[in-house]
């Protein structure tokens, strides 16, 4: 920690995004198999990924996808949601991801609090999360990156 801010590795922003959601399906296995083989096969590369199931044993998968291949994979994620009995498609043609990273998060507490306060307390809605042991990704709207960029800078210690 320097100067009251956590040390990141650095900071991958992304815009140009579109997320697309396919929600309430019957939850079982093969579904997340069949969905990304499926969007795979028509050469559209998956840049983010968010699945949950919720209490009624329904799962939601939230993905990212390049804004130019939003038509195409609308058309893929609605074909699947039919054979897999999913409910509905949502998407938002323009978001964007904004990424902190660092070798040794797992080891640091607060990384998580710390970035979703700094973009909370901007206003800037956070409509996924995904993370692994060294990154934590934030999709908000593609409008408001400037602003995250710049309030996570504000609150984490760059390269």
């Amino acid at each position: 920690m320097t100067n009251g801010k956590l040390q990141a590795g650095g900071l991958i922003q992304r815009d140009h995004l579109a997320m697309i959601g396919i929600m309430d399906i019957p939850s079982r296995p093969g579904v997340g198999g069949k969905l990304f083989s499926a969007l795979s096969h028509q050469g559209i590369n998956v840049q983010l990924i968010v699945h949950l199931i919720d209490l009624e044993e329904k799962d939601h998968i939230v993905l990212c996808v390049d804004r130019d291949d939003l038509s195409e994979a609308l058309a893929v994620v609605e074909r699947v949601r039919e054979e897999v009995g999913g409910k509905a498609v949502t998407s938002d043609p323009e978001v964007a991801s904004v990424t902190l990273f660092g070798l040794d998060f797992r080891e640091q507490r607060g990384v998580a609090s710390r970035m979703c306060k700094a973009l909370g307390d901007c206003n800037i809605n956070i409509r996924a999360i995904s993370t692994s042991l060294s990154t934590i990704t934030c999709v908000i709207e593609a409008q408001r990156l400037d602003e995250a960029v710049h309030a996570l800078g504000d609150t984490f210690t760059l390269p």
